[in-house]
């Protein structure tokens, strides 16, 4: 019995350790609902990016008496990049749009995302390094313009 209970809590250090090492997290100065509004700002100002929608987690959460910290998804894209990545290997699709979320956690405000990066490891990507790189700078770069801007 105790052998599994050990396995058990070794591989959910393990995943924890690995979604960390993906997860890339920032501090905003400002409440979730500026935070967000900037970052939306910075994404329809780009033409060459596609706002899609936001979801408010914890409006969802408060409709079913359930209690949530503000917590929101932006879905976007950007479409030669993510054409290029789907080209390459169409599973990358589970992944996509591509999404950054804010929340607050104990008063402070964050911005994260997950480094594209890390879907060359979760679809066994060989090719499209370049395409991958650039993801990640569009997440960065959306990011960081919105903290800038703030």
């Amino acid at each position: 019995m105790l052998k599994p209970l050990l396995l058990a809590a070794g591989l959910f250090v393990l995943m924890n350790f690995g979604f960390g090492q993906n997860l890339t997290v920032y501090r905003s100065e400002k409440g979730v609902e500026q935070t967000v509004a900037k970052l939306i700002e910075v994404i329809k100002t780009n033409e060459e990016l596609i706002y899609f929608e936001t979801v408010s987690h914890d409006e969802i959460a408060r409709e079913r008496g359930m209690e949530l910290d503000s917590t929101r998804s932006i879905l976007f894209e950007e479409p030669n990049l993510t054409t290029q990545l789907l080209q390459c290997q169409p599973t990358a699709a589970l992944d996509l749009p591509l999404e950054i979320i804010v929340w607050e956690e104990y008063g402070d405000v964050y911005i994260g995302f997950m480094d594209p990066k890390f879907m060359k490891r979760r679809f066994m990507i060989t090719d499209c390094e370049e395409t991958i790189v650039s993801l990640t700078s569009v997440m960065t770069k959306v990011t960081m313009d919105a903290l800038r801007q703030l």
